[in-house]
């Protein structure tokens, strides 16, 4: 095991229910492929075996080797196994880490859970290889006289690979997840990455560029078959990744669009990044700036860094959000000390972000002020840790003042009404301030910018369902009074849509979901840009041995008919699960809830444990796919 601080206990050893292969075919004389929850490539050659991504039903004894195109812990949990029993695991070089330090990885999380900016996938291993090969681009393994073609082929993961064999006078190619059956992929929220001076949380999918260009190189091979580790054997190849690349790219056109980062970048820049996935002599046609930018806001309305203050007449003032750095603490703090400042009477959190939280308890130990959200916030705002989100603040917040979804609330010379405001993020919220003479601002958060909505993270879990996420923002914005201006924290200009903008920024959402429909294997489009839907709470947890520890795991229901879940918590030798599975039915649309009781070991070492759960509903049977982590106290 490798070094580190603290030792790593491994909790998913024992197998999920005994499901057999889907089906078994043999596509060649040599080639036989077992299809289910992996696609399990078993070559035969002078009585040996070759296995491309692992055996999903453990039918093999033994092999030599097992190809592994990618890191991801739901497809390489098949080949496992076989490592374990001797075979040799080919790897990525540039994936190494991930196989060979998938324990330190963990015992580090804790230091890159909050303030997460980086925003890349968690589905990663735990059980350190101890025989393998690396591989890279442009080179050729042998396997008794058969050559293994090694390609480069970046996209679903940053540094994945793919493997060509030409064999019965067929050439195949395993591809891993880059492609799914007929120019599909399984999900957009895993090509989140940064590009250039751009971080991780801003580059919505950037990296379908590279997807692009991988396809192409596959493309280039000729191959008589892709087979991918999931999903269909694609017997078209040229016709599925044309289709792809199209898809694809018509998404990417869409999305740019209404970008709010249109707003930070400027024209030059989000040309850069389009052009690297819609082709270097692609137009986007981006919609114009809000039709009103008021740079001389109302007297009572001030803005500092990202945060807010409106003034009553009196000069005592209720702040919108607590900033990202000391300075706007020391500013209004010198407020009140000055006299400019009568009172903070009370102070109102947008979303959860660390950037708009960080200095909270300090506003509130210094002001004595209520502290007001929608009860959609309240849990992660108190339990921060309960959560595995973007850019969550480590500093819990407690002696919350919950209110309702349209609840209104008179104060001095103002009248406030609170909403509930799932853009930005799903965990977000909105305020109005209307003054009695009549002018108004919105305070939407990070919601939108003059240049349109700021969905660029995926992984915020921006939910594209009609009524939710931001079809219910723009629903709030056309219903409110002509004379409403608009705030964003990070944007000292007020602003207004015009009616034909927020119509703009509707339809094309609308034809997104119609986009996204034929990208996705899913039966919702939702599965493929909420990350979040299948999820374990909470997130992280201290617990001391022989003790009894409470989990559950969540599952949102994108689909529009109830659904049967079956989960399967997996655990080490020794612990003890109360139920071992679970059957959960859940309506459509909402999120449904299982808890789980397990005993840990009187001996049991200390240190990060990995709890991870099987899900399987329909056709998917999705291995290792949700995690939580469980600190095991000395």
């Amino acid at each position: 095991m490798a070094n580190c601080s603290k030792k790593l206990i491994c909790i998913f050893l024992l197998p999920f229910f005994f499901i057999p292969c889907s089906y078994s075919q043999k596509i060649s004389k040599s080639v036989r492929i077992c299809s289910g929850a992996i696609n399990g490539v078993f070559i035969e050659k002078n009585g040996k075996t070759l296995v491309v991504y692992g055996d999903p039903n453990d039918e093999i004894k033994e092999t030599e080797m097992v190809l592994f195109t990618h890191f991801r812990r739901d497809v390489v949990w098949a080949g496992r196994n076989l490592v374990q029993k001797g075979s040799l695991a080919v790897i990525p070089q540039k994936e190494k880490v991930f196989f060979l330090k998938g324990d330190s990885i963990w015992n580090n999380f804790e230091r890159i859970q909050y303030h997460d900016y980086y925003n890349q996938t968690t589905k990663i291993g735990i059980f350190p290889f101890k025989k393998y090969r690396f591989v890279q681009g442009g080179e050729t393994l042998k396997w008794q006289d058969v050559d293994i073609k090694v390609v480069s082929t970046p996209g679903y993961t940053r540094g994945s690979v793919s493997y060509f064999i030409d064999i019965d006078s067929k050439r195949f190619a395993f591809v891993g997840d880059l492609i799914y059956g007929d120019g599909k992929i399984l999900d957009l929220y895993s090509f989140q990455d940064s590009v250039r001076d751009i971080r991780g949380y801003h580059g919505y999918a950037t990296r379908l560029g590279q997807l692009i260009s991988s396809l192409q190189l596959i493309a280039e091979e000729k191959p008589d078959f892709i087979i991918p580790s999931r999903g269909p054997i694609i017997k078209n190849p040229v016709q599925a990744i044309q289709k792809l690349v199209q898809q694809v790219r018509l998404v990417y056109q869409n999305y740019s669009t209404i970008n709010a980062f249109n707003w930070a970048l400027g024209p030059e820049r989000m040309d850069f990044m389009a052009h690297r996935i819609l082709g270097s002599t692609a137009h986007v046609n981006y919609m114009p700036f809000s039709s009103v930018i008021q740079k001389n806001p109302p007297s009572w309305y001030s803005h500092i860094s990202n945060a807010n203050l409106v003034f009553a007449e009196d000069s005592s003032a209720f702040l919108i959000d607590c900033g990202s750095t000391k300075s706007t603490f020391e500013k209004i703090v010198k407020m009140k000390q000055s006299g400019l400042l009568k009172s903070l009477d009370g102070i109102f959190i947008t979303h959860y972000h660390d950037d708009h939280t960080d200095f909270l308890n300090e506003f509130v130990k210094e002001f004595h002020c209520p502290v007001y959200v929608t009860r959609e916030l309240k849990d992660i705002l108190e339990n921060p840790s309960a959560y595995h989100m973007p850019c969550l603040t480590t500093e819990p917040i407690s002696n919350l003042t919950i209110v309702q979804n349209g609840e209104k609330k008179s104060w001095k010379d103002f009248e406030l009404t609170f909403d509930y405001f799932p853009g930005q993020t799903l965990y977000h919220d909105a305020v109005l301030f209307e003054k009695n003479n009549g002018e108004a601002i919105f305070f939407t958060g990070d919601s939108f910018t003059p240049a349109g909505i700021d969905d660029y993270c995926m992984l915020n879990r921006n939910l594209l369902h009609p009524g939710m996420g931001y079809f219910y923002c723009l629903d709030i914005l056309k219903k409110l009074p002509e004379n409403v201006l608009l705030a964003n924290q990070h944007i000292a200009p007020l602003f207004a849509f015009s009616k034909q903008q927020l119509d703009q920024m509707t339809n094309v959402l609308l034809e997104r979901n119609e986009l996204l429909r034929d990208l996705f294997p899913w039966d919702d489009i939702n599965y493929g840009v909420d990350e979040q839907w299948g999820s374990v709470y909470p997130y992280r947890q201290k617990a001391s041995p022989g003790q009894t520890v409470d989990f559950s795991v969540k599952i949102f229901n994108h689909s529009n008919v109830p659904k049967t879940f079956i989960l399967k918590p997996n655990v080490l030798k020794g612990f003890i699960l109360e139920p071992n599975n679970a059957s959960l039915v859940i309506e459509p649309r909402t999120e449904g809830e299982r808890k789980f009781k397990m005993l840990l070991p009187k001996q049991v070492s200390p240190g990060i444990s990995l709890l991870t759960v099987n899900i399987k509903f329909d056709s998917w049977d999705l291995h290792e796919w949700s995690e939580a982590l469980i600190e095991i106290l000395p």
